[in-house]
């Protein structure tokens, strides 16, 4: 299913561009390539905006990367990037975040970047499962488009699982197999410029 943008879809504040949302678990996100690639889901409740859109936006100029993250306890933390851009499709949706900060220890920039969009239709063994598309590194360090699991803890016991799939921030509580509630991370311009 093609994601229909109507307009831009702000995050808090304004200004930010939210790419994706995690709150409830029933949008699933083990998708092919091509639905990565348009987009999918419902813009008020869980969605991938497409990496067609992300490139898109990210290529107007400099953007920052703002993810926000909420466990199952309500605690919120975030992680910030001063410096964010995906590449086109013929690039893999190649990863570029860097300048790290936020509440949270980093699980994503210092070991996602540079790496390439995958999904288990590519034959990307990591997306396969961890049961979702994403900028996977022998696997991963954050996966916030893997399988929700409600409760926060899960175990790959009498489940079949091959390794952790859930929606991970691993310094978040030093495991694998904590599922985060919330996930959404925003993009938002520096500064208007060229495109890259």
């Amino acid at each position: 299913m093609l994601l229909e943008i109507k307009e831009p879809f702000f995050g808090p504040g304004g200004g930010w561009t939210m790419f994706q949302r995690r709150q409830d678990g029933k949008v699933n996100f083990n998708r092919k390539w091509t639905e990565y690639r348009d987009g999918f889901g419902d813009l008020l409740a869980e969605f991938w905006l497409g990496n067609d859109h992300i490139h898109d936006i990210a290529s107007q100029g400099e953007y920052s990367l703002r993810i926000d993250l909420e466990d199952w306890n309500g605690k919120h933390k975030h992680a910030l990037y001063q410096n964010f851009w995906i590449e086109n499709e013929d690039n893999l949706y190649r990863l570029h975040v860097s300048g790290f900060s936020g509440t949270v220890e980093d699980s994503f920039g210092w070991y996602h970047d540079k790496q390439s969009f995958s999904t288990a239709d590519t034959g990307d063994i990591c997306a396969e499962i961890s049961h979702g598309g994403w900028w996977y590194h022998q696997c991963f360090f954050a996966n916030l488009n893997g399988v929700y699991y409600k409760g926060g803890r899960y175990s790959a016991k009498g489940k079949n699982l091959l390794g952790p799939d859930g929606i991970v921030w691993y310094t978040w509580k030093d495991s694998d197999y904590y599922s985060l509630k919330k996930d959404a991370p925003y993009s938002c311009s520096q500064q208007q410029g060229g495109h890259r």
